[in-house]
């Protein structure tokens, strides 16, 4: 027979929403979630060297079990999470909901390795059908100790650190539920922040989030969006032309910090096939692609829209959009210049005679194949003009060369260039701007403010 929590705990937990963020860091908890998904027949160990204890989520104060084994188990059962020690025997079971946490034996400092990661504070568990997803219940600095290392690289200057951490203090801030309907605050990834937990942390970076406690960014006394980039290529972006939010501390302003960073300029080519198969991939089907034009850019020169031609149709999509489809590493930016190189833009004539002709026929070289017995379609390499049937061979042209067409991008810059560039951030703070001046440097009109004071 399994043996249960307090089915009362557990029914007066489930009814609790999701936390709610109120600016007071060192009170108040985030559920980040960690890793990949877990299929539920997949089972997760984990380990700490003073055992463990299960608490309340909303009231840490409450331990409601304690095991002195260093490494459990977890499997999933009956949408349950077992908790098994190292010879797969039941210790206990908890719901899948993640309302009650495990944490190291005593607490003080908890830590918690999750398979191969230590993460501090707490681990629980969300079942959710056929997965479950891993969740780091975690203090607010805390959570920063191990994002700003991961965002920024630790060798930067301590002011440059130190707005990071200010920035990504703002950004939980306002981001707080924006994975609530799957049941946790954030993700460990690009798609709200970088979280590397207990193993990724660092003096220099630790030392920046401990030195800017309670510091937020703020607009008319408001904790405002924070978002950043890693350069900017020499002008940031406003949110109106990336996102379409207009916000007055959102604009673009000049960055010549950025101009010599890493990624400052870059060059990226595609080849219309590879083009064609990732448009496939997100359902875009125009046939074979034939060109790649701008539409129109911001002010700052940054691609707004892009008009994709093929051999059945053509497609107006965002440079946002377009920059997703290509892979947001290759085209590091949507601040680029379109180079087609191949092919031919004009119609080029050369002549094939096929089994039903007694003459020679003009096609259009650019939009021509191979096509074997088998109906195997290849690419046209050299391709000489002559004309052959049964009983002779009629040279009627010169030789046409056939190069497969493709695009050059010629971009600056590295990420959607909105608010804060961390190279830039890191040459202000190399010629001697404090954190402060970084910050409103990047986002117009804004205060530091100390929330807790």
């Amino acid at each position: 027979m399994k043996k249960h929590i307090s089915f009362l705990i557990i029914l007066s937990l489930v009814l609790v929403p999701i936390i709610t963020y109120s600016a007071d860091a060192d009170n108040e908890f985030v559920a980040v979630k960690i890793g990949k998904n877990n299929n539920i027949t997949d089972n997760v160990e984990l380990f700490s060297e003073s055992g463990f204890s299960l608490y309340e989520k909303y009231d840490l104060e409450r331990e409601v079990y304690e095991i002195p084994d260093e490494k459990i188990i977890i499997s999933i059962d009956n949408n349950e999470i077992d908790i098994l020690d190292t010879s797969y025997d039941l210790i206990t079971s908890i719901p899948g909901d993640g309302s009650l946490v495990i944490g190291s034996n005593g607490y003080n400092d908890s830590i918690v390795k999750v398979g191969e990661n230590r993460y501090r504070d707490y681990i629980t568990f969300i079942i959710k059908g056929d997965i479950y997803y891993t969740i780091n219940y975690i203090n607010i600095e805390k959570y920063l100790l191990g994002v700003v290392p991961r965002e920024m690289g630790s060798n930067f200057p301590i002011e440059a650190l130190k707005a990071q951490a200010i920035v990504a203090r703002s950004f939980t801030y306002v981001n707080i539920n924006k994975h609530m309907n799957e049941g946790y605050n954030l993700c460990d990834t690009t798609h709200c922040q970088v979280y590397g937990g207990y193993d990724n942390e660092n003096d220099n970076t630790t030392q920046a989030v401990l030195e800017t406690n309670g510091e937020y960014v703020t607009y008319n006394d408001e904790i405002i969006e924070t978002p950043y980039h890693s350069t900017s290529g020499g002008y940031t972006e406003s949110s109106k032309s990336v996102w379409g939010g207009e916000f007055p501390y959102l604009v673009a302003v000049e960055d010549s910090f950025s101009s010599n960073s890493p990624n400052s300029s870059w060059q990226f080519q595609i080849t219309a096939a590879e083009l064609q198969s990732k448009l496939l991939s997100s359902g875009i089907n125009i046939g074979d692609i034939q060109d790649v034009m701008l539409l129109d850019t911001s002010e700052t020169n940054r691609v707004l829209n892009v008009k994709i031609v093929g051999t059945s149709g053509e497609k107006t999509i965002s440079g946002n959009q377009f920059r997703d489809i290509v892979g947001a590493t290759s085209l590091k930016s949507t601040l680029f210049d379109i180079e087609r190189n191949g092919g031919s833009s004009n119609s080029s004539k050369v002549y094939v005679i096929d089994g039903d002709s007694f003459h020679p026929n003009e096609i259009d070289a650019s939009n021509a194949y191979i096509i074997d017995g088998k109906e195997n379609k290849g690419a046209n390499r050299g391709t000489v003009s002559r004309a052959i049937d049964a009983d002779r061979t009629s040279n009627i042209g010169s030789t046409y060369d056939s190069k497969a067409l493709s695009f050059v991008f010629d971009g600056k810059g590295y990420g959607h260039g909105v608010g804060m560039s961390q190279y830039g951030a890191m040459e202000m703070a190399k010629q001697g701007y404090n954190y402060k001046e970084i910050i409103t440097h990047y986002y117009s009109g804004v205060k530091i403010k100390n929330i807790d004071k």
